[in-house]
């Protein structure tokens, strides 16, 4: 995934956000949907950057 696909993505997850915040009244909500959310978005972007992750355990340790 390029810094173009996961930008687009990050707007996407906090418009997403800050429609869901529409009437909120509580303070509490509000920060825990906002942490949430990056939480969420950072692992997005984490899961992106590293690419197919191994089955097995020992697979990353095999020389070529």
């Amino acid at each position: 995934m390029d810094e173009q696909q996961i930008s687009t993505m990050v707007k996407e997850e906090i418009s997403k956000w800050f429609a869901s915040q529409q009437g909120q009244t509580d303070g509490y909500e509000y920060e825990r949907s906002f942490v949430d959310c990056w939480r969420d978005l950072g692992q997005k972007v984490l899961k992106e950057s590293i690419g197919k992750i191994p089955k097995s355990k020992n697979e990353k340790k095999t020389q070529k």
